[in-house]
């Protein structure tokens, strides 16, 4: 079924993050470090190639009792021969020739003897490698039962019976006798150069893998398997003096350790088993000591020969086998995970498009990739015009600079959650948004691109303008309903007070003839004299005149004095560069939040000591006011049903503020507002 819009533009928006992932191959990796002299100068391969084969020619000669003139039981240059075609490809062939021949030469057998025994060494090698890259996707590491076969039969058994027919072909022509005869020369020689293929090459390839085994547990283990191994080749081939008895059917005794080898280690662990014990076996039997001693040379070449090829034919085949179910496995995990990762992006596809949210994304230079069907119903823009251009078309200029340092948050790691902005329409207008972006990062942890989510909160801002109009209207009524009060007071309850003071001081001078009437004249008059008082204090409270007249800073002191005579405290005002001009709605805001903040400090603090400080800096006006009294709980305070808080909040918002409340139990409070202030000019 073809897939429909919405999923196939998801998946296309997403797919280049996947794409910095890829699916490694063990087997690959180990060649890769085999072959990282490859790109080297070819000078350097063939130095490479010479040395390695005569070092493994003269360990292969080492084993002089149990060798025929140059035939042995083991010939490991052959195994590099071979590596080295596998490796660098048939150009190495001078490098193997020369070393080949510089050996036999050695040996020492006649000039042409040494020259057939090289051309047929480099020749069979040669072919070996042909033979065994016809198997298609060969892989030298023998990942697959199907490269171990085919090293085993093209490479060791096949090419070795062209190697071993020209080199004893050349050996009788030049009149040189190996052995008994011919049929046991040709026969020692195919094995010895088999064995040489099984025993070195695949080690060439696979030793490697062996050094990066990461945890303490498997290095152990490792250990552990080659101490015993060698332990138990020492006892069966060495006839150590503290076992006196032979052991000779106890030679496949070493035959679990190859198998414990191939099951945990691979084909590296297996050849590197084999190895050991085979370098073990030979040097013991030529030694004269072991169950192949003793015989002969043709009977014990044979015997380790045979030996040899069933540990190592077993090993790597078992080794190879495990390996392929492996890499079948980890494929099949992989497909499981591609499977489930399409599943996946297929239901945020469906997410995706069925949001309210615009949901988008961007590479690493800003550019759109994805546009889901809300983004083009919030912003008017179709996917076609909106995929391939910068994002910073929907940014309006006056934003600009907010979205650089949004992008560089964003370039060192940090998701931006919830961001409160101003969006661009294709139309031109603006519409407000929440912004959440989130970093993508591809396979290596870099920086790969962001995902965008914009939800539309036009409503919300036109709901929050409309209560913030409410609001204001409602404390200008509170303001308007102030001064109403205010005046009634000063202008009606004051003035009746004062005619009833001097009611009560005629009373007073009338009644000195009557001690006991007079004293309670004189107590009625200071009572009427501290109720006109106070009602004077309470009307300008409710609205005062000096705020109007004399500004915010004469204002704030006379209130905080004011505050401190009525209720025996200390209130000490400070006013630092307060500009003398401020916009009435702004000085009447902050008096409200002094009034309502000093009047709470001195009531509920517990301390009779409260610190206002009232400062003016280059577009904005601070007034703090701090105590170190009992403290409160804010949050509970704020749910609670008193509505001082609330009208500060409310009020500060009104003037684009900001309040700040920094109070726990018993370590005191400090109520800290911050007006932004223009254009304003300080003193």
């Amino acid at each position: 079924m073809e897939a429909d819009t919405a999923t196939e533009r998801y998946v296309v928006g997403t797919r280049y993050l996947e794409e910095h992932s890829a699916f490694p191959s063990t087997s690959h990796a180990a060649i890769g470090r085999v072959r990282a002299t490859v790109t080297a100068k070819p000078v350097v391969q063939f130095a490479l190639v010479f040395v390695a084969y005569c070092i493994a020619g003269k360990l292969g000669q080492a084993t002089t009792n149990i060798r025929s003139s140059n035939l042995g039981p083991v010939w490991p240059a052959y195994g590099i021969a071979v590596a080295a075609f596998l490796a660098y490809g048939y150009r190495i062939w001078p490098a193997i020739a020369t070393s080949a021949f510089l050996i036999a030469y050695l040996s020492p057998v006649p000039a042409l003897a040494a020259a057939g025994q090289a051309a047929g060494a480099t020749i069979a090698a040669a072919s070996a490698a042909f033979f065994v890259r016809r198997i298609p996707d060969f892989d030298p590491a023998l990942s697959r039962l199907g490269d171990a076969l085919g090293l085993i039969i093209r490479a060791a058994l096949g090419s070795a019976l062209l190697s071993a027919s020209i080199g004893v072909t050349t050996l009788y022509l030049t009149h040189v006798q190996a052995y008994s005869g011919l049929f046991p020369a040709w026969l020692v020689y195919w094995l010895g150069d088999s064995t040489g293929v099984l025993l070195v090459t695949p080690l060439v390839f696979t030793l490697p893998t062996l050094f990066t085994l990461r945890s303490r547990r498997r290095t152990v283990e490792f250990a552990a398997l080659l101490t015993l191994s060698t332990l138990t080749c020492l006892i069966v081939f060495g006839a150590l003096p503290l076992v006196p008895v032979r052991l000779d059917v106890m030679a496949l005794a070493v035959f679990p350790f190859v198998m414990w080898a191939a099951i945990d280690f691979g084909i590296g662990g297996a050849a590197l088993s084999v190895f050991i014990i085979a370098t073990i076996a030979t040097l013991s039997t030529a030694l004269g000591l072991g169950p192949f001693a003793g015989d002969g040379a043709f009977v014990g070449a044979v015997m380790l020969d045979a030996l040899f090829m069933v540990l190592a034919v077993p090993g790597l085949t078992l080794a190879a086998v495990i390996a392929e179910r492996e890499r079948a496995e980890a494929g099949r995990m992989h497909l499981v995970r591609q499977q489930t990762a399409m599943e996946t992006r297929l239901r945020l596809a469906a997410i995706v498009e069925s949001s309210n949210d615009a949901i988008l994304s961007t590479d690493v230079n800003r550019t759109i990739l994805s546009w889901n069907a809300a983004a083009e119903r919030i912003f008017g823009f179709t996917e076609a015009e909106a995929v391939g251009r910068s994002i910073t078309m929907l940014i309006p200029a006056a934003a600009q600079q907010e979205a650089a340092s949004i992008f560089q948050r964003l370039c060192a790691g940090e998701r931006v959650d919830h961001f409160e902005t101003i969006r661009l329409t294709k139309s031109g207008t603006n519409v407000h948004v929440s912004l959440t972006l989130s970093p993508l990062v591809d396979a290596d942890g870099r920086l790969a691109g962001a995902a965008h989510v914009y939800r539309d909160i036009s409503d919300r801002k036109r709901a929050q303008e409309a209560l913030a109009g409410v609001n204001r209207k409602l404390l200008d009524a509170q303001e308007q309903e102030r001064s109403r009060i205010a005046r009634e007071l000063h202008d009606d309850i004051a003035q009746r007070l004062v005619v009833l003071a001097f009611d009560v001081d005629d009373l007073v001078r009338g009644s000195t003839t009557v001690p006991a009437f007079h004293h309670k004249t004189l107590v009625l008059r200071d009572r009427v004299s501290e109720i006109a008082t106070d009602v004077q204090a309470l009307s300008h409270e409710l609205h005062s005149p000096r705020l109007e007249l004399l500004g915010i800073t004469a204002a704030s002191r006379d209130f905080c004095r004011e505050v401190a005579r009525q209720q025996n405290a200390t209130v000490d005002f400070e006013a630092v560069d307060v500009p003398d001009r401020m916009p009435p709605d702004i000085s009447l805001c902050l008096f409200r939040i002094l009034q309502e903040a000093v009047h709470n400090a001195v009531k509920h603090s517990g301390v009779r000591q409260v610190q206002v400080r009232l400062s003016g800096t280059p577009g904005q006006i601070d007034l703090a006011i701090s105590d170190q009294g009992a403290g409160f709980d804010v949050d509970a305070a704020r749910a609670g049903r008193g509505i001082g808080l609330i009208s500060m909040a409310e009020r500060i918002k009104l003037v684009e503020g900001d309040l700040s409340i920094e109070s726990q139990p018993r370590l005191g409070t400090t109520v800290r507002a911050r007006v932004p202030l223009p254009g304003a000019e300080v003193r």
